[in-house]
């Protein structure tokens, strides 16, 4: 059973296989409740205990302790997300969700019990009152001090500048610079507004990439990291786990100065952001503070949106004409809150406009969720930093599907299209008013979402954006209408029987359609994409994007959810599988030029890759894999050019960039995140590939002198 760390669940419920089969469940010794005397809270923690270690202790330990592929369920960190919500909540959530594997062998009061349990592990007195499905009060109330249990004092998690120091001789940077960066400079996430992953530095090149050698290393904070650095005049920012920063001196490895936020919760943050003298951070628990570049001393804190409510971010903001634009995630709970893209002013904090991604009633596209309340209208999450075009002043996203994962545990059909999610928005940066959007799949049914970056390219006199999801399907359209022009299959998929050339409309196969709950569907690609999270490069030289890409296969099933405030979830059963054809291939690296919308080149590996992919005027191509390889690739034709072996998984965004007229290369390895798809599906697919489970760093490689 896994839970995240946010009170609503956010992200990634996959774990079935590598938490336990679903007949290694069926094989365990479940608590038969109906012979079981369950008169008090205590006896109900008692029975607990052996449903717990059949169900949940693979992912989250025997001690609910956590592991790599489920989070602590004891404890501080336990409260501070879950401590003010009920034990009916609680119960309702992790009965809809948990295990990701079947849960036909998982008896109501099984699951009551395991709530009991947990919350006795947390310090919950044995007189707390016998729960049943609706108990209603803070889960924490019963437990001894439990104010400091739920809000923990400073001193045990200090926040502020913990090593202090000064980057010297700062220059702030402006909107011009951020529109045209200077070429030795990496300063936001995917180094250009466009979101292209390309460097037009060539030091470093095809003929002499082999000459590449490691000039010094950094270890990072331990924790889940899927880190994209920023380097601004020699200086790299980078992002570590449980919401922390650091200045390093990019020439020599140095720290300069190191600020901690919080939570101190392991979890990943993928990118920040820099504006004139500031270090933009979102926070895990979705806060949004500048820091003062030169210090890191803090300038500045907004709140998002309620973190004790499950809202929270794994991806940093784009500042778009002194306007920092956030996304949020969170979302999947029945709750009054939805989810939005938020601008705030770069000065102050103060939050500008919001665009709600969700459609209520009464609004347009609020016919699209059936005759469902507000409140049950879920999902719509940008976990995903967008792209943005100055000139237009547009900012495109990405936005997440509908929740939970399948119309019939959403209590919709598959007609019920739910805007504006899986859709590309184009929002003005002005006002926050909606300008166009493309639903890409409406009603998705399979945990396929299309929240991914959105690329900016001119041809001649088109304007265009490329999106691609994790059905693996290359989307083109004008960015300025948001007209479909063209789309592409980059690897195999049987979920649509049919894709319009003219209008991109997608027809689901019928089953898929039509799939009832508990009822398994069987499907390619999985949830580990197609395309995840780690971002494509469009390589300017050669008008291709050069993409990372998963082969995997899925089984999934709906479960039930009530419609009932604070139920919802993702919901589903699943179970993973090799896809037909790969050969055993999980990682697939491919270039498909932007005019003929044609495959040119691909590369067919093992290990699934975990990090984006940039490319560079020197004719190359970086990536890195779960297999410990970074490799730099020729972007023409995809010939392996240089490799080498780091210490664990390389995971994140590599970055390139420049001091004193040497180029350097740079690259993290790290882990996680826990339970989602990326990592989870390459365990049942390819058990073979085997890592450290820790060894979170920073490798900075650049040619020999």
């Amino acid at each position: 059973m896994k839970i995240t760390n946010h009170a609503l669940g956010i992200l990634g419920l996959g774990l079935l296989v590598a938490c336990g089969s679903e007949n290694e469940i069926e094989e365990e010794s479940v608590v038969d409740s109906a012979a079981t005397s369950v008169a008090s809270f205590s006896s109900q923690a008692e029975a607990g205990v052996q449903a717990y270690s059949a169900n949940c202790a693979a992912c989250h330990g025997a001690s609910l302790e956590g592991s790599a592929l489920g989070p602590i369920l004891s404890g501080q960190a336990f409260l501070a997300s879950w401590g003010m919500q009920s034990p009916g909540d609680f119960y309702n959530y992790i009965k809809a969700n948990m295990p990701p594997g079947e849960n036909a062998a998982i008896s109501d009061d099984d699951y009551i019990n395991i709530v009991a349990h947990v919350m006795r592990r947390s310090g919950v007195i044995d007189s707390n009152p016998l729960l049943t499905a609706s108990s209603d009060y803070p889960l924490a109330i019963n437990i001894p001090s439990a104010a400091n249990l739920i809000a923990p004092p400073e001193s045990i998690a200090p926040t502020g500048v913990i090593l202090s120091g000064t980057v010297e001789n700062f220059r702030p940077i402006s909107d011009a610079t951020l529109t045209n960066p200077a070429p030795g400079d990496w300063p936001m996430l995917r180094r250009n507004y466009q979101a292209w992953s390309y460097s037009p530095l060539d030091q470093i090149n095809v003929d002499n990439v082999g000459d590449l050698r490691l000039e010094w290393v950094w270890s990072m904070h331990d924790g889940d990291s899927e880190p994209s650095p920023l380097v601004y005049d020699g200086t790299i920012y980078l992002i570590n786990p449980s919401n922390i920063i650091q200045a390093l001196d990019g020439k020599t490895g140095e720290l300069i100065w190191e600020h901690h936020a919080g939570p101190e919760d392991s979890e990943d943050m993928r990118n920040i952001a820099i504006y004139e003298d500031k270090i933009i951070h979102a926070t895990t628990d979705a806060r949004l503070l500048a820091l003062d570049a030169r210090t890191g001393e803090p300038v500045w804190e907004t709140e998002i949106a309620d973190g004790s409510k499950g809202f929270g971010n794994s991806s940093g903001p784009i500042v778009a004409d002194g306007k920092i634009i956030q996304g949020l995630l969170g979302c999947s709970r029945y709750i009054e809150e939805d989810c939005y893209i938020s601008a705030v002013d770069a000065d102050n904090g103060e939050v500008l406009w919001r665009f709600n991604t969700i459609a209520e009633s009464g609004d347009s596209g609020g016919d699209t969720w059936g005759n469902i309340d507000d409140i049950f209208r879920a999902g719509g999450e940008t976990w995903i930093t967008g792209s943005y075009d100055p000139e237009l002043k547009i900012t495109y996203w990405g936005t997440a599907q509908q929740k939970p994962w399948m119309p019939a545990s959403r209590n919709l059909s598959i007609f019920d299209t739910g805007l504006f999610t899986n859709s590309t928005v184009a929002i003005n940066v002005d006002d926050g008013s909606l300008d166009w959007f493309f639903q890409h799949v409406p009603a998705e049914a399979l945990d396929l979402d299309e929240v991914f970056e959105r690329v900016l390219v001119d041809r001649g006199d088109d304007k265009l954006v490329f999106s691609i999801g994790k059905h693996g399907i290359l989307w083109k359209h004008d960015r300025v209408s948001g007209e479909f022009i063209s789309h592409l299959e980059t690897i195999f998929q049987n979920a649509f029987t049919n894709i319009d050339s003219v209008t991109g409309a997608v027809t689901y196969r019928d089953d898929i359609a039509n799939a009832q709950l508990d009822e398994w569907i069987s499907v390619c690609p999985s949830t580990a994409g197609g395309k995840d999270w780690h971002s494509m490069t469009y390589h300017e030289p050669s008008a291709n994007l050069i993409i990372p890409l998963s082969q995997s296969c899925l089984e999934i099933s709906a479960r039930e959810v009530p419609l009932v405030q604070g139920a919802g979830g993702t919901a589903a059963n699943r179970r993973w599988f090799e896809m037909p054809g790969s050969d055993g291939n999980m990682g697939k690296l491919a270039a498909y030029n932007v005019d003929s919308m044609e495959e040119i080149w691909s590369y067919e590996q093992r290990a699934a890759f975990l990090t984006g992919t940039i490319s560079t005027a020197g004719n190359l191509v970086f990536v890195g894999d779960l297999d410990r390889r970074f490799r730099a690739f020729d972007a023409r034709n995809g010939e392996i050019l240089w490799e080498t072996r780091l210490g664990t998984s390389v995971q994140g965004h590599p970055v390139s960039f420049a001091i004193d007229g040497k180029q350097y290369i740079a690259v993290t390895t790290a882990m996680g995140a826990r339970g989602v798809s990326p990592r989870t599906v390459p365990r049942v697919v390819a058990p073979d590939i085997r890592h450290p489970g820790n060894g979170n760093a920073l490798y900075v490689f650049s040619l020999s002198d």
